[in-house]
């Protein structure tokens, strides 16, 4: 079942990372409208602020592309089966980042649990952190033709 989940999540990375990297428009302008609708809307957690308005806004275009990278490299591991763990690690660190930036408030006269179902972005992020935490050796992976033979 774990490899299931990591092949969906890898695929899911893949579609996201590749419209980031084949289409320019999101580095190019559309990482600064999300940022700015995070910034302006009051969703971005207020200590995670000063980071998206004093460095990736200014330098977006290259955060644009390093996001859309990361997101195909994560993609490719997870379905691939190679270099798991480090491609879980990354993908919880791009995951972490979005929440922060997008952070939404449970609302007046919500309950705090309610909050966590509402949001499923938490999702996301467990899936990758139970992938990481799984077996060393993932269940159909490419990891088998990479091993290294003892020397004699």
């Amino acid at each position: 079942m774990i490899a299931l989940v990591r092949v969906v999540m890898g695929v899911i990375f893949i579609l996201f990372g590749e419209y980031k990297i084949a289409d320019p428009e999101f580095a190019h302008g559309g990482m600064q409208k999300y940022l700015s609708g995070f910034l302006d809307g009051n969703m971005v957690v207020h200590w995670y602020r000063p980071f998206l308005e004093k460095v990736v806004m200014p330098h977006a275009t290259a955060f644009g592309y390093l996001f859309g990278a990361g997101e195909l490299m994560v993609g490719i591991a997870l379905v691939t089966g190679v270099m798991v763990r480090p491609a879980a690690v990354g993908g919880v660190f791009m995951m972490l980042n979005l929440l922060l930036s997008e952070w939404n408030g449970v609302g007046a006269n919500a309950r705090v649990w309610q909050y966590l179902g509402a949001q499923l972005d938490h999702i996301c992020p467990l899936l990758l952190f139970l992938i990481f935490m799984a077996d060393g050796e993932p269940k159909f992976s490419l990891q088998r033709f990479f091993r290294r033979t003892p020397r004699s």
